[in-house]
């Protein structure tokens, strides 16, 4: 029972920035100047060549006309290519939360048919569209215009199952449904994951701690992480939990596997660009956000520049706690021996204080520490950022 009340606690405890920085620790000196420089180097170092794309609605003031916003994500688009290699391939797209509502499905269409007109790409990339449980758009319009993903953001107030069920009807490659953090109010929560589980979505994402309700249920949150794995999902990285009969990626904890900006874990790690209002890229071991008021925006854009505004260029130190950050979150494993032959660095050496603080998750049984592998256990995995944090002392918590 003592076990079980530190578990519960854990969870409304994470950190929230813990795969990167908080855009709020960016330097306001970083601008237009260092996103050109860091886009130069990374046409001349980064392998592999992979981009990942993410289009992003306004969050706090409206857009004004769509079609107006379309075009300014056009122009954007249209610097980024005029600076980016031309070996650089676009392997993914992420259309952010609010975006579907906001343009039309024909506006939709047209800006996913200007990526490959603008970037490379050998094949279509996948397309993943982020769609709230509420929201009236028809999924068949979002796969009509070349939408492949469905990502369902559940709501308390909303039918997301009936949603879901939608999309599958409409023969998405794959159908994702993001668990919101229930509220004690929220009494529909486990029976609608129940109905969510029936309809066996290829991935369900648990719980983000960075939107806490007022009043979380801590107990759904924790029962919702055990009904996902008796269902048969598998963790694959992050948040992410993967039906058993879908193909599963081999997580070895040896650093390959990356989650980028949107926190999917990929194969490898990649570039991603965003572009939109207050939207965030990582480029290399650069990171970046661009203009967050609409009409300064348009005017950087006008004057042929992408209008970022701040920026954070990772030192060595940072790069390293990225590695490890990273290998963790994605494969819920830091193998140690892998990490010390690609740095030339002992791990002791790098973390000597990140190890000390581990302690108490391996006397939980949270963590296992052989001396070459650091592998999460059951709930470690659940409680992944805590564990993860020890080697970013700057992540922020709720």
């Amino acid at each position: 029972m003592v076990e079980r009340t530190l578990s519960l606690s854990s969870v409304l405890h994470q950190p929230v920035h813990v795969l990167y920085p908080s855009p709020d620790q960016f330097s306001t000196g970083f601008g237009d100047a260092g996103w050109r420089t860091a886009i130069r180097a990374s046409n001349e170092h980064l392998i592999p060549r992979g981009l990942t794309l993410a289009f992003q609605a306004p969050r706090r003031q409206p857009a004004g006309d769509a079609q107006a916003y379309m075009q300014a994500m056009l122009a954007s688009l249209k610097l980024h290519r005029a600076a980016l290699a031309e070996d650089r391939e676009v392997v993914a797209v992420v259309l952010r939360r609010g975006l579907a509502e906001l343009l039309t499905s024909a506006l939709l269409g047209h800006l996913l048919d200007a990526v490959p007109q603008h970037l490379r790409t050998v094949a279509r990339p996948q397309v993943e569209v982020r769609l709230d449980a509420g929201s009236g758009i028809a999924p068949d319009a979002l796969r009509q215009v070349g939408c492949t993903r469905l990502n369902i953001l559940d709501s308390a107030d909303a039918d997301g199952p009936a949603l879901l069920r939608r999309a599958q009807q409409a023969r998405f490659t794959a159908c994702y449904y993001q668990l919101s953090v229930p509220s004690q109010d929220d009494r529909a929560f486990l029976p609608r994951l129940h109905a969510v589980l029936a309809l066996a979505p290829e991935r369900i994402l648990l719980p983000s701690p960075r939107h806490l309700p007022p009043a979380p249920a801590v107990d759904g949150w924790w029962r919702a992480w055990q009904d996902v794995l008796a269902a048969g999902y598998l963790p694959m990285g992050a948040d992410h939990y993967q039906r058993a009969d879908c193909a599963h990626p081999e997580r070895r904890g040896d650093g390959i596997r990356h989650c980028d900006m949107a926190g999917v874990p990929r194969r490898d790690r990649s570039d991603f660009i965003g572009i939109g209002l207050g939207a965030c890229s990582q480029i290399g071991d650069v990171l970046c956000r661009q203009e967050r008021d609409l009409g300064r925006w348009l005017a950087r854009l006008d004057s042929g520049h992408p209008g970022i505004v701040s920026g954070l260029i990772l030192s060595e130190d940072e790069r390293l706690a990225d590695e490890a950050v990273q290998s963790i979150a994605c494969d819920h494993a830091l193998d140690v021996a892998a990490f010390e032959w690609r740095n030339g660095l002992r791990v002791g050496e790098c973390f000597g204080e990140a190890l000390a603080s581990l302690s108490p998750f391996v006397e939980q049984g949270w963590l296992r520490h052989d001396g070459r592998m650091l592998r999460l256990q059951h709930e470690g995995q659940l409680l992944w950022r805590m564990i993860a944090a020890c080697f970013r002392p700057s992540a922020e918590t709720t």
